[in-house]
């Protein structure tokens, strides 16, 4: 007989939700593990055979499997072989009252993740479920960053271009922003595949800019209050666009919230603080140190030293602080003024550093001028209430005029 419970605290709109199927030839041992995955948070699928068992894993999609060795039938064995066979990969727990060491040793065989003894308590059995299910994440983490990841660089370029061929201003920014979050993020310490989720948010950031009409996007002059507001969605709109699969949700958080500011007035959603997502508030300075070096046809490139200056004057409004504390360490180490020949630019990369950007200078990126100076001239999409900067005043007021 089969039986599915959907746990009330894993239902919430666009939540992922673990789903645990346990199989087990008798209902007080299934009634007993149902009841603790509800604890958990997990939606869970009985079975009181592996026949019936397999019948329904065909059809739907597991994260976990809970199975007893003796059942009528079909013994435990034979059913794991039997879902290694369709599944390689799906974690598979043990849980038996004949837990011989012959037993362990071929149920690891067979490709068990782990292994419980009846009768077991309640905490034995969720420490179990749970160092099954991070021992899955992390073999998934690793085969997403070695063969998904190269992908996605590829896919996230190739619509960086897109952007680009539209807004002739932006060039090379998007891999210059993807390269310096990359950078902090491994100051921070933070894993690899966290790391990687930077790299390409800082590459896409901007992505929402194609859903964005011409005459707002590339409009010489001045922006109206309503072409400003349009300007704006981007940021939404490239979160949407990003996030057409529960693995692209932290990219797609940063796309969205890149625009956020510390103090709570940023947009689309004015978080503030902590809840502005971490890799959103290390792509906001890279985006403001980016657009401030580079040259925009209302005005020249600001030097790398006075940039960062304003970007300080802004640590704690616009800027979670800590997050600035660790880009100063990459000034006049990763990041660099550019040789006085330099062209459109006043920052050059490291090039041995900047793999992943390709060490290329940056060109700039429109939606991010005036983020730390908002110069009061035109408005563009990231100058929402910052503070006014006599030196950038004059260069924004010709451009308005």
């Amino acid at each position: 007989m089969i039986s599915r419970s959907t746990s009330a605290r894993g239902s919430g709109a666009g939540s992922p939700r673990i789903h645990v199927l346990c199989v087990d030839d008798e209902p007080i041992v299934l009634r007993l593990m149902s009841r603790l995955l509800d604890r958990m948070g997990v939606d869970v699928t009985t079975a009181t055979g592996p026949l019936e068992a397999l019948g329904v894993f065909e059809a739907e999609r597991f994260d976990m499997i809970v199975t007893d060795i003796r059942m009528p039938g079909m013994d435990g064995h034979a059913f794991l072989a039997e879902i290694r066979a369709r599944d390689p990969e799906v974690p598979v727990v043990v849980a038996t009252g004949h837990a011989s060491l012959d037993n362990a040793i071929r149920a690891l065989r067979d490709g068990a993740s782990g292994m419980l003894m009846k009768p077991f308590t309640g905490e034995e059995f969720q420490v179990e479920v749970r160092a099954a299910l991070e021992r899955s994440r992390i073999r998934r983490d690793a085969l997403q960053y070695t063969y998904v990841t190269p992908i996605l660089d590829g896919v996230a370029l190739a619509l960086t271009a897109a952007i680009e061929a539209r807004d002739l201003e932006t060039g090379e920014h998007c891999q210059q922003l993807g390269f310096m979050g990359e950078r902090v993020a491994i100051l921070m310490g933070l894993p690899e595949l966290e790391r990687t989720t930077i790299r390409i948010g800082g590459y896409l950031h901007d992505v929402g800019k194609i859903a964005i009409a011409d005459r707002i996007l590339l409009k010489p002059g001045p922006l109206t209050d309503d072409e400003y507001g349009e300007m704006q969605r981007h940021a939404a709109i490239g979160g949407d666009i990003v996030s057409t699969h529960v693995s692209m949700a932290g990219i797609a958080a940063i796309v969205r919230h890149h625009h956020e500011r510390f103090d709570g007035r940023g947009y689309p959603d004015r978080l503030e603080r902590d809840a502005i997502p971490l890799g959103a508030r290390i792509i906001a300075v890279a985006d403001a140190l980016s657009a401030q070096t580079t040259d925009r046809p209302y005005r020249k490139a600001i030097p790398l030293d006075e940039a960062w200056a304003e970007i300080q004057r802004h640590s704690g409004g616009q800027f979670d602080p800590q997050i600035v504390e660790l880009f100063a360490t990459l000034i006049g180490t990763d990041i660099l003024p550019a040789s006085p020949d330099a062209v459109g630019t006043t920052i050059r990369i490291d090039a041995v550093k900047a793999s992943n950007a390709g060490g290329a200078p940056d060109v700039g990126d429109p939606a991010a001028a005036g983020t730390v100076t908002g110069a009061g001239g035109p408005k563009r999409p990231a100058d929402l209430e910052a503070t006014p900067d006599r030196r950038l005043a004059t260069s924004a007021a010709k451009r308005a005029s």
